[in-house]
């Protein structure tokens, strides 16, 4: 069965997040898939959301409830539709967000190159993501790459009066960095110096054309700086009081733990926006004199109510594409998985003939086509299976679909 153990910024604070995101969430996964009857998962870490994916035996399922801790359990199609919700940003701080697709697709990478990811896992991932992209497509939820670091920016402007004239200091080099870095570029700032705590900073200012700092030259420009934008996965705080008070003496130590004193910059008004899950800024720069500090809890309290009718119809979506996932428990579960499987089989062989014949584009697009039409295919049988069942009629439903599709009475 397909099971999710969930904590987000829904369910969770992100105190508890943060946690989740360093030693507590890996010990939790070890315990987990230390147990018998796991047959593959996948991690999904964020910025504000935990998650563990489970293929799973039905006996494991009481262990799994008992070792869960704070994390909600999800299980079967809710489970599905949960993934699917995520992965389409209906689930995001800031709706429609989408960047999560690219997580989602990196969570997947990352299980499969381990060999973490069972194939049915694999298979309820992708369909995750090609029912993203028809929720895009058939919605319009995402077209204008709402994000955190956008709202950030647009929250930051009651402060910052002309963005094409403030000098930026990004912390960060990751794959997040570069979002943060178009995103600035959109307000139409160009003053944007780069630094890595982890000493990756010269590759990624090569690629963008920006210049890196190091060294005690960090504190020299964070002093200048109109707005710092820290979006970096070092576990460690990077931005501390001290490097904005000039109150420790400059060392051969690193920036953060060294500042120079500007005390014509203690004065100015500046905002600190810290996107890090574990933080990346000490929560005390807030009560530095000038600083307004924009971190994660702060934004999610200013994020925008989405339109109700385009979320209607995404979340529409997601409830038929995932209707499939029928929780494999039930008495009816593994019939409607074999189903599952067989239409799926039959999904994979024709989307590996399209990708040899056609680009990648037009490959992309017919899978999207493709699996959003296989979802629909199978909700009308998936919930007519749970109705025959329920009506004890479930034999009907078993002796049809050997007569149609071959498929033999599950065991």
């Amino acid at each position: 069965m397909l099971l999710c153990l969930t904590a987000s910024h829904r369910t969770h604070d992100f105190a508890a997040l943060e946690q989740l995101t360093g030693g507590a969430g890996r010990a939790l996964v070890q315990t987990v898939l230390a147990g018998d009857g796991i047959a593959g998962s996948i991690v999904l870490s964020t910025c504000n959301r935990f998650e563990i994916y489970l293929d799973a035996a039905p006996s494991a399922l009481d262990a799994i409830r008992r070792l869960r801790g704070s994390l909600v359990l999800l299980r079967g199609e809710e489970a599905a539709r949960h993934l699917f919700a995520v992965s389409a940003g209906l689930e995001s701080v800031v709706v429609g967000e989408p960047e999560i697709a690219g997580q989602v697709r990196r969570a997947l990478n990352h299980a499969e190159s381990t060999g973490a990811a069972s194939p049915a896992l694999q298979r309820v991932f992708a369909d995750a993501l090609a029912t993203r992209r028809a929720v895009r497509d058939s919605t319009g939820l995402g077209a204008a790459r709402p994000s955190l670091i956008r709202l950030a920016l647009d929250l930051a402007s009651h402060r910052i009066s002309d963005w094409p004239g403030t000098r930026v200091l990004l912390v960060g080099t990751g794959r997040y960095a570069s979002a943060c870095l178009e995103a600035l570029r959109d307000k139409g700032v160009s003053a944007i110096t780069v630094w890595s705590p982890s000493g990756r900073g010269q590759e990624f200012c090569a690629r963008h054309g920006l210049h890196a700092v190091t060294g005690h030259a960090v504190a020299a420009a964070a002093s200048i700086a109109d707005v710092i934008v820290c979006c970096t996965t070092n576990p460690e705080l990077v931005l501390v009081p001290e490097l904005f008070t000039g109150t420790c003496p400059v060392t051969t130590h690193t920036a953060a733990q060294c500042p120079v004193g500007h005390p014509e910059a203690a004065a100015r008004r500046r905002v600190v926006i810290d996107l890090g899950l574990p933080r990346n800024v000490d929560p005390l720069v807030g009560d530095v004199a000038g600083i307004e500090l924009l971190d994660l809890e702060a934004i999610k309290l200013h994020a925008p109510l989405h339109h109700l009718a385009v979320a209607d119809d995404a979340q529409a979506l997601v409830r038929r594409a995932a209707s499939g996932y029928a929780d494999d428990a039930g008495p009816i579960g593994p019939a409607v998985a074999a189903l599952r499987t067989h239409v799926g089989d039959a999904l994979e062989a024709e989307l590996a003939r399209i990708r040899r014949r056609y680009d990648t584009e037009t490959a992309e697009k017919a899978e999207a086509a493709l699996r959003h039409f296989a979802g629909v295919l199978l909700h009308g049988p998936s919930v007519r299976a749970r109705q025959l069942a329920d009506s004890g009629r479930r034999d009907e439903f078993l002796d049809g679909l050997h007569a149609v599709f071959g498929i033999d009475r599950p065991a």
